[in-house]
């Protein structure tokens, strides 16, 4: 059995209803969805555009809930505050780096607990 360090799987079964069906179509869907918005909250920071930094980081929240990603979705919550707060774009790049890298482990993850379905 996979020892999964970002996801939690009773989360997401509960959250999905024990139904594996949903859960592998959801799941699908988020191997698609997270490298897009992540990618898109990262086009936001390297344009300087603090607003839609902001807005970018708080879409990506409630995804990291569904997985049971609570420490994901914590930075993504910085990420937002920082926006919001107009905080230097240097120490905003500094934790799209960490949320990166971390949504990097969240994929395989998933790819983990999808293998298992």
């Amino acid at each position: 059995m996979y020892n999964f360090q970002t996801i939690n799987p009773t989360v997401i079964a509960e959250n999905m209803m024990q139904n594996s069906e949903l859960i592998k179509q959801f799941l699908s869907l988020y191997l698609q969805q997270i490298p897009e918005d992540v990618q898109n909250l990262k086009n936001a920071v390297t344009n300087r555009n603090h607003t839609e930094s902001a807005s970018k980081a708080h879409h990506i929240k409630p995804t990291m809930e569904y997985v049971g990603a609570t420490a994901l979705r914590q930075k993504f919550q910085d990420i937002e505050t920082a926006a919001k707060n107009q905080i230097a774009f240097e120490q905003i790049d500094l934790l799209i780096d960490e949320a990166d890298q971390a949504c990097s482990i969240l994929l395989e993850e998933i790819k983990q607990y999808l293998a298992t379905l």
